[in-house]
């Protein structure tokens, strides 16, 4: 089997080198080539447009930033691929998109399965990631063995091509509440002179215990960027798409207005590359002023 990955970013990379380690013939193509080295160096083939990389392949997995370069790269794929291959999209992206783009590749014969992981890039890395799917079963059938390389379960949600984001969209939502709120509460430690570690192993220790408070919790407490995190700009930009999915459903998220509200500061002040856990540091500047 030929797998194409396209989209090498902090999350990518490494999802594309356990495809290459578990055995497959892999071909890449990123934005920046350089990017794509270390692959090449495992025995991948590199291309210099995303329509060459895939035009042989049995299963073209894409990890994106957003929706706009998940429809630029699709409208490529859909006139390379051959026919009765994959694409297995792993971004993250609105709902709306996800439907209309399985629509657009059924049409030219080909195969589009929803795919967005939850994990962040040490996750990826340690093939820890856990995958959502839906769309065609054919595709998951085809996909699967690409995506056992890929992460530790698989959480299937049936044809419809826009569930596996919609969850996707919901788990980050609670993610940016759980940063929201252990972002509060830490500050508010902080100014009542209580250890902050502390803090947090009873947090642990007690009612929450989960892995998120685990993972979130210590890079709050710590305030150490991560350079290849969550940015925040991509966690604005998944908030928005939670809530305008809420929308379209005809509920709310109503938590998140103040989030993005914090989120869209953030990035008005510092850019939005830093990671979202250092939420902190912005609620302490709101203290200050």
């Amino acid at each position: 089997m030929v797998v194409t990955f396209i989209g090498l970013g902090s999350m990518g990379l490494p999802m594309a080198t356990n495809i290459i380690k578990a055995g497959f013939s892999l071909q890449a193509y990123n934005r920046s080539l350089p990017k794509a080295k270390p692959l090449e160096q495992l025995g991948a083939k590199l291309f210099e447009t995303a329509g060459a990389a895939a035009n042989e392949s049995d299963i073209v997995v894409t990890m994106l930033s957003d929706d706009a370069a998940v429809e630029e790269i699709s409208a490529k794929l859909i006139g390379s691929m051959k026919r009765g291959s994959v694409h297995v999209s792993m971004s993250t992206i609105g709902p709306a998109t996800a439907s209309s783009l399985s629509e657009r590749f059924s049409a030219n014969g080909l195969h589009y399965l929803s795919a967005p992981v939850m994990g962040r890039p040490p996750a990826a890395a340690a093939k820890l990631l856990y995958i959502l799917t839906s769309g065609n079963e054919s595709a998951k059938e085809k996909a699967q063995p690409v995506l056992d390389a890929m992460g530790q379960r698989i959480f299937d949600y049936g044809a419809d091509p826009a569930a596996a984001n919609t969850v996707k969209l919901m788990m980050n939502y609670m993610i940016f509440v759980i940063t929201e709120m252990l972002s509060e509460v830490m500050l508010m430690a902080e100014k009542s002179g209580i250890d902050k570690q502390l803090l947090l192993d009873t947090m642990l220790s007690t009612i929450f215990g989960a892995p998120v408070i685990k993972t979130y919790g210590g890079l709050v407490a710590q305030e150490q960027d991560q350079p290849n995190g969550f940015k925040t700009s991509l966690a604005s930009k998944d908030l928005r798409l939670a809530q305008e999915a809420a929308a379209k459903y005809h509920t709310s998220l109503p938590l998140g207005d103040t989030i993005q509200k914090h989120f869209k500061e953030i990035i008005a002040a510092q850019g939005g590359n830093n990671d979202v856990s250092l939420l902190i540091t912005h609620l302490r500047s709101l203290i200050a002023s």
